[in-house]
């Protein structure tokens, strides 16, 4: 046995030579291996006041919304808040701007105090922050409306009462001088968040091949780990799976910025920058994460955006010296609505522009104006007189303000005249001009004075505002300038439209501040109806709407019209009905409800009693169903009073329940043109080309289909999907703040953040977003192909498919023009610096169709929908990633921007962890084999004992004996049985030779 050992011993490293042989023939791969491994392979600037002089911000406009109780603690909590905010602002800014002048608006419904002054220019509709109730159950989230593109102002910031005034609430977000300048670099310089927003990824390839966290400065250290702290799990991409957060050391030293990250990080102090600009460190922007503000700003860090913006570009306003950067605060009541009708009575509007003006003008009286509301009526030809000052208007005027509309149209257009005699009667007012508005309609353009340019400056230093309504190609097309100096909205009426009536309903809309009080258009249509025929129609009633459900029906001949409406259970409401009025004076027939209306399908059918064709207009309009409630609204704007292409103008268009998203309807829109043809728009609401956010309630789309120099009005039809349109309880229209996750409260705070969906079933609304105008005779016509395809921002790129070496890249396909149509051709780059492809991108190596595995580079899909490319790279693995990029061609050669950029890991990143169970069946064989040989010399060296043993017993020499051996039990011989028995004398010694060793 000892020399077993020693032999196992002395031949040990043999030994396990041939198990470590056997165990790498095992975990060679086939070529069947190989196979599966490589098979897992110039926008116009918010409405708001605000200015930025000497580094101060003045006219930044605080409005309170209507239906906040009365609490004087609140307005003590905005101007403690707000000074706060401004000191930081000012540090945050490199000393260059903080809140100078700051205007609060108090509800008409608080009580009187001699500290209040009148209202002059404010108003809700336009103000800077709006503090409001919350909508469903999203809670205090402050947030900033912005459906703009990067370095374009938001609409407004969203704060509520609870946010303001209770410290355990706001807490969970930050301290509210880093949240408030947050949401104001949404806001006023149009900045993106820093921070991976839902849906998402966390984590990234950075250039050097390493696994990074979303986040604008990398000098921010931390940790991964779940939302539970535990640790992360991690992908063959070596990314962490979608559970995994960065956890950041809070109270780490050797960053500051940025503030558009997470603003809750108490050592955050400014923004980060490209370069060194200010006095702060650890700040240096990190364009390759892709968060928003790199995605959307085409990796431009926060103050390369704020210099790019009026407030600091040309180096505007420079860093000052201030001791103390606090604003002053003017507080201003809000009064009741006082609007001054200012009606065209030229002779160009004689006929039937003159009856629709009438028409809608009584629906206004009748229906639309509030009880106490305040209207005054002005005419104007070659001069102008007041018909009407301002009434009260209530059940014992309403006669009296009808009889006052005008009847006859003759004369010159001295629109300058009518606005002048509309601007004495709002001075008539106890209150004053200021605050009040006034609408402006005509259809002519000016030939007599004073011109709109003579009273220009009165009207501007008046603080009103005043929409206009151009009827016809004609109007003056200094009509709009009235509305955008004053903050107002300007439309178009065709003759064959119902622009009228919507544009009334729109602008009593945009002035009331309660929204549960609004008032929805549920139908509006414009109807040729042939000699004797009918005319029959549909429309939806919801579960949201039904108080004060009316029917307006709009006739053009002296016969008139007789209508029938019939419920969805059945019920007939004819001319036989109480319901049922009709005023020949006007041309108007009505219809309203005295019950709430039924839910569900309503028809009304139209019978012309005339001999001649008749232009008849249809308006449907109704309120919440339960009083106190908010309904589903659509408001639209576009985003530009004037377009010369090849300027993106684009439609926004947002659907909610108060401030809540309503998500996954169908948004269309009808594009009245100058030529009078119509263009029809599908608007998205999926975060791709002009829409900026998805699902938040804000539906969007480019236009460009134009045709002709004027103007050119929107109506928008709003239609659910009754399976999958819903109200997204717990989500925001707009930006919200991010939430401190390490936050505690004093006391129990319920988290209302998370979303849920609640069906909206079926619904419809219409709603007229106004008019724009295009001003170039050579690029007006769309005649040109002046649109090249939009910019591509969610290309994404997977990691090197180690063994295929491979890399997937997915984006979603641009259009021909911008987003409508389709592209093309595709060129994509790749590269390995990522500073230089973002820098050049013709710098890049070219992909051709002989590196493309899967996608074709000719055959560009539909816009909208998903692109996939499997591109081949070189069979390297290292520390380092792909750079892509991506931009898109037309068919008249125009190249859209360049894409987000992309990285792909070049990193194995496999884990050890996925080969246990071959590891584990190499290291049995390995064993086996040692053992095996083990036992194969144990059993020699057995059998070599037994062979020396003999030997020593077998010294003699080799005898031969013949026998008898007794078979009998006995000694007796028996005959003819011998045995032959050798001895072979063996020296051990011999039998031990080398040669015969195993």
């Amino acid at each position: 046995m000892a020399s077993c050992i020693h032999f196992i011993s002395s031949n040990l490293p043999r030994i396990l030579l041939i198990g470590l042989y056997s165990f790498a023939i095992y975990l060679t791969p086939s070529s069947t291996a190989q196979s599966n491994d490589s098979g897992n392979s110039a926008q116009k600037d918010t409405r708001s006041l605000v200015t930025l002089q000497n580094n101060g911000y003045t006219n930044l406009v605080i409005a309170i919304n209507e239906r906040v109780p009365e609490d004087p603690n609140l307005i003590t909590r905005i101007k403690q808040i707000f000074e706060s905010t401004s000191k930081f602002l000012y540090k945050a800014t490199n000393q260059r701007a903080y809140f100078n002048d700051i205007r609060i608006i108090i509800p008409e419904s608080w009580s009187d105090s001699d500290t209040y002054q009148p209202i002059q220019n404010e108003r809700y509709d336009i103000s800077d922050v709006r503090i409001d109730l919350p909508s469903d159950n999203f809670g205090d989230l402050p947030y900033t409306n912005k459906p703009t593109p990067c370095g374009v102002p938001g609409l407004y910031i969203h704060l509520t009462p609870n946010y303001l005034t209770d410290d355990d609430i706001a807490g969970k977000f930050g301290d509210y001088d880093r949240v408030l300048v947050h949401e104001w670099g949404h806001y006023r310089w149009g900045v993106f968040d820093e921070y991976p927003l839902p849906g998402m990824s966390h984590f990234y390839a950075a250039s050097n091949g390493d696994i990074e966290a979303v986040r604008c400065v990398l000098a921010i250290p931390g940790v991964p780990a779940t939302e539970a702290g535990e640790a992360c799990r991690y992908n063959n991409n070596g990314l962490p799976d979608a559970n995994c957060r960065f956890v950041d050391d809070r109270f780490a030293d050797g960053y500051t910025g940025s503030l558009m990250y997470k603003q809750f990080l108490p050592r955050i102090t400014t923004f980060c920058e490209a370069d060194p600009i200010g006095p702060y460190v650890g700040n240096v922007h990190n364009r390759e994460a892709p968060n928003r503000q790199n995605i959307l700003c085409d990796g431009r860090s926060i103050w390369e955006v704020l210099l790019d913006h009026v407030d600091f570009k040309d180096n505007a306003n420079p860093p000052s010296d201030m001791e103390d950067p606090l604003p002053t605060f003017t507080l201003v009541k809000k009064y009741n609505t006082r609007l001054v009708l200012v009606l065209d009575m030229s002779g160009s509007m004689e006929g039937e522009r003159l009856r629709q003006l009438r028409q809608a003008a009584s629906n206004l009286i009748l229906n639309i104006l509030r009880d106490g509301e305040e209207l005054g009526i002005v005419s104007f030809s070659g001069g102008s007189r007041i018909l009407a000052y301002l009434t009260v208007v209530g059940d014992d005027t309403k006669d009296d303000l009808l009889n006052k509309l005008p009847s006859r149209a003759d004369g010159a257009t001295s629109i300058g005249a009518g606005v002048a005699r509309g601007l004495e009667v709002l001075k008539s007012s106890s209150n004053g001009v200021a605050g009040g508005r006034m609408l402006v309609i005509t259809d002519g353009d000016e030939n007599t004075a004073p011109y709109i340019a003579d009273i220009l400056n009165n009207v501007k230093a008046s603080g009103i505002r005043i929409d206009t309504i151009a009827i016809g190609t004609e109007a003056s097309q200094e009509l709009e300038v009235l509305a955008a100096v004053t903050g107002g909205t300007s439309y178009y009426h065709t003759n064959t439209s119902n622009t009228l009536n919507e544009a009334f309903g729109e602008l009593t809309r945009n002035s009331q501040d309660d929204s549960t009080k609004v008032t929805v258009d549920l139908y509006s249509k414009s109807v040729d109806i042939a000699p004797a025929a009918r005319y029959q129609d549909i429309f939806l009633v919801d579960s949201n709407i039904g108080r004060n459900t009316q029917f307006n029906f709009g006739y053009s001949l002296d016969e008139g019209v007789d209508v029938i409406v019939t419920s969805p259970s059945g019920s007939i409401i004819d001319k036989s009905s109480a319901e049922y009025s009709k005023d020949d004076r006007f041309g108007s027939l009505q219809i309203k409800l005295e019950e709430i209306a039924e839910v569900g399908e309503w028809k009304f059918e139209i019978e012309n009693l005339a001999s001649e064709e008749q232009l008849v207009t249809v308006t449907v309009q109704s309120q919440s169903r339960e009083e106190g409630d908010e309904p589903i609204v659509t408001n639209a704007r576009w985003g530009l009073d004037d377009v010369t292409p090849p300027d993106n103008q684009m439609l926004y268009v947002t659907v909610a329940k108060g401030y809540t998203p309503v998500i996954n309807t169908q948004v269309e829109a009808s594009v009245a043109m100058p030529s009078g043809d119509d263009v029809r728009l599908v608007l998205e609401d999926n975060g791709i080309g002009a829409d900026i956010t998805s699902n938040d309630g804000i539906y969007s789309t480019f236009f460009t289909e134009f045709g002709g120099i004027g103007r050119y009005s929107v109506q928008v039809n709003v239609q659910s999907d009754a399976s999958n349109t819903y109200i997204a309880s717990g989500s925001i229209v707009g930006i919200g703040a991010v939430v401190d996750p390490d936050f505690v409260s004093s006391k129990q705070v319920e988290d209302n953040t998370q979303t849920r969906h609640v069906s909206t079933g079926v619904f419809q609304r219409i709603t007229n977003g106004g008019s724009f105008t295009c001003n170039s005779q050579d690029d007006c016509t769309g005649t040109k192909d002046i649109y090249p395809p939009s910019r591509i921002t969610d290309l994404v790129a997977d990691s090197v498919h180690i063994g295929s070496f491979t890399v997937e890249i997915t984006f979603t396909a641009p259009g021909d023009d911008l987003t409508n149509g389709k592209a093309t051709y595709y060129e994509i780059r790749m590269g390995t610096n990522f500073t230089q492809l973002y820098e050049d991108f013709a710098a890049g190596d070219n992909i051709t169709e002989l590196h493309l595995v899967e996608g074709d580079l000719a055959t560009p899909k539909p816009s909208g929908s998903r692109e996939l490319f499997v591109i081949k790279v070189p069979e390297i693995i290292g520390d380092f990633s792909y750079v892509f990029a991506v931009v898109a061609f037309d068919d008249g050669g125009n190249q859209s921007p360049r894409s987000n950029l992309a990285t792909s890991t070049a990193r194995d990143y496999r884990k050890p962890v996925s080969y246990l169970l071959p590891v584990l069946v190499g290291v049995g064989l390995f064993v086996l084999v040692v053992l095996l040989i083990i036992c194969i010399v144990f059993i020699a060296c057995r059998r070599s004992k037994r062979t020396e043993e003999d030997v020593e017993r077998s010294k003699t020499k080799t005898k031969v004996v013949t026998t008898s051996l007794p078979d009998n039990g006995n000694d007796t011989p028996k005959p003819g049985v011998n045995v032959r028995m050798q001895v072979e004398f063996m020296e051990k010694q011999a039998f031990l030779q080398p040669d015969h060793a195993v």
